[in-house]
């Protein structure tokens, strides 16, 4: 006999049926749209480990951006490391950090896979599983770490089939692991609601199957439910978690990150603490009643950034006041956002929804009503955010239902900030339309941005290219370096006003160290207090408030 001949095996060919870099951002696309879509049913049922209404809001927050990462990649491994990598940067909540490292244990499996087809894709669920499990220091049966578990059992079982029919085995276990949460978790049977993170996971499984198919997701979630308002006192003694405190979010980058360290500090500081690393990263989430201190522990490592810190206690009182039995809201906020960090910002100090929005991308009236039904409360007062928007927000009220819609003219986001910090919901209307609109006139605003052609504005000659300022929307810097015309812009605002005090919201593009470089020469130079937020707005580099 002779020598056997070797196998030269194409790595290039895509296997019939298999999922390559554009399949599967079609299928994490399908997913986002998805749990976008039922993100409002998801926080409705939402008990474990919090009772904060926020999970479908969390996962969708962290799986948008990464199904965005993956859409310029040709290869499954392109797809899968963009995805995972931008889900780390953006998760949101336990749900958010656990669905990220879910995508980045597959990511590891597909490395060096252009085409994958079932086996590949079973196993990396399968890699998916392992990874979320080790990211949980008390992994707990009747969660999404359930989900995932029989969903990559499935996956297993049918690795043998073709990538649609593995899939939709997936979504059949999903849903029947979904369904027995209640069985595995007292909470929820107390509640009589399945688990948030675990239906959460099921619908991005069945957004996942419809992108394969090129299908479309439905346009609004699923009836789930609702947590009882009378049992929500109980629910936190049941499951020992209480509301103070505030759950605190963020990313550590740097050279050499001592994740085990990172992770034991964090876990003295509260609970629900979860720390994960990829890439030089390392994302923390933990409730504490510290953030502070746990934002210094971070800053110990290395640079921080997509600093979240959401009050707990104001978070279960929004649920509270949405459950049924209860009396719709009084009064309620719904701010137009021009980047997620600025989403973050609102919803923290109290807006009962936000709506994507911004220069370029003003919102419609139907995406405004839209908010204002879905806080459902009796007026709903709307901060436009641009000028551009007032008359959509305005037109909101038409589409609105039952709400009664009141806009106060914020017209820039650090007014919108302004108006939020002055809104009391304990208070009635008046007053507090009132109190907002005399606090937007106490904030100047500016947008720092680059030229795109030469032009003038009275005296100012401006030349494509040149860093320029808008001041209260008007034209009136230009100058060769972004610091120099945000030092100018802060001159502008703060000029005749004593005690100024200045925050520096920095975009996307933009990070925390250059934002803190900056806030240092414009405390040197104006002697003005300066506070460093993330804001994520695009074509802005900085926007600044003064007050």
């Amino acid at each position: 006999m002779g020598r056997p001949r070797s196998r030269r095996v194409d790595r290039t060919a895509k296997p019939r049926g298999a999922i390559d870099g554009p399949t599967l951002a079609r299928m994490l696309e399908g997913a986002s749209d998805a749990l976008s879509a039922q993100a409002a049913a998801i926080n409705a049922i939402n008990v474990f480990p919090v009772p904060d209404g926020d999970t479908g809001t969390n996962m969708s927050l962290t799986l948008a951006p990464a199904a965005a990462a993956a859409s310029a990649a040709a290869t499954a491994t392109e797809a899968a490391h963009h995805a995972a990598r931008e889900a780390l940067m953006s998760a949101k909540g336990n749900s958010g950090v656990i669905l990220s490292q879910i995508l980045s244990g597959m990511a590891r499996a597909l490395d060096g896979i252009e085409a994958a087809d079932a086996r590949a894709i079973a196993q990396a669920l399968a890699a998916g599983r392992e990874q979320a499990y080790a990211a949980v220091s008390e992994p707990r049966e009747g969660t999404i770490l359930t989900c995932i578990t029989d969903a990559a059992r499935a996956a297993g079982e049918h690795a043998a089939d073709s990538p649609d029919a593995m899939l939709a085995a997936v979504v059949d276990a999903a849903r029947a692991s979904v369904a027995r949460t209640p069985d595995l978790l007292p909470v929820l049977r107390e509640a009589g609601v399945v688990d948030s993170g675990a239906q959460g996971l099921l619908v991005a499984f069945e957004g996942m199957l419809r992108g394969l198919r090129g299908e479309s997701a439905p346009r609004t979630g699923d009836g789930l439910g609702r947590i009882d308002a009378g049992w929500l006192a109980a629910t936190q003694r049941a499951h020992g978690v209480a509301e103070e405190g505030f759950c605190t979010e963020f990313v550590v980058s740097g050279d050499a990150l001592d994740v085990d360290a990172l992770r034991r500090e964090v876990r003295a500081l509260g609970t629900s603490a979860l720390v994960v690393a990829g890439e030089g990263l390392a994302r923390v989430h933990v409730h504490t009643r510290q953030p502070e201190a746990a934002l210094a522990r971070g800053r110990a490592h290395g640079a921080v950034s997509h600093e979240k810190v959401d009050d707990m206690r104001a978070q279960v009182a929004r649920v509270r006041a949405a459950a049924p039995g209860r009396a719709p809201a009084m009064v309620a906020v719904v701010a137009v956002a021009a980047g997620d960090g600025f989403a973050d910002v609102f919803r923290s100090i109290g807006a009962a929804a936000t709506v994507a929005g911004g220069q370029t991308m003003n919102p419609s009236a139907g995406a405004i009503a839209e908010a204002v039904r879905a806080v459902a409360a009796r007026d709903v007062i709307v901060l436009p955010g641009n000028r551009n928007v007032v008359m959509a927000a305005e037109q909101a009220a038409a589409a609105a239902g039952d709400a009664r819609v009141h806009v106060v003219p914020a017209v820039s986001a650090p007014q919108e900030v302004a108006a939020l910090v002055a809104f009391n919901p304990e208070e009635a209307l008046d007053p507090n339309l009132a109190a907002m609109r005399e606090a937007i006139t106490r904030v100047r605003t500016a947008e720092v941005t680059r030229a795109v052609r030469d032009t003038r504005a009275g005296s100012l000659a401006v030349r494509e290219g040149q860093w320029i300022a808008l001041v209260d929307h008007e034209l009136t810097v230009a100058a060769d370096a972004l610091a120099d015309a945000a030092l100018e812009a802060v001159r502008q605002m703060a000029a005749g006003r004593e005690d100024s005090f200045v925050t520096l919201y920095w975009g996307a593009g933009e990070d925390e160290a250059g934002a803190c470089a900056l806030a240092a020469i414009v405390h040197a130079e104006c002697g003005c207090e300066v506070e460093v937020v993330r804001g994520g707005q695009p074509h802005y580099p900085y926007v600044i408030g003064c007050e």
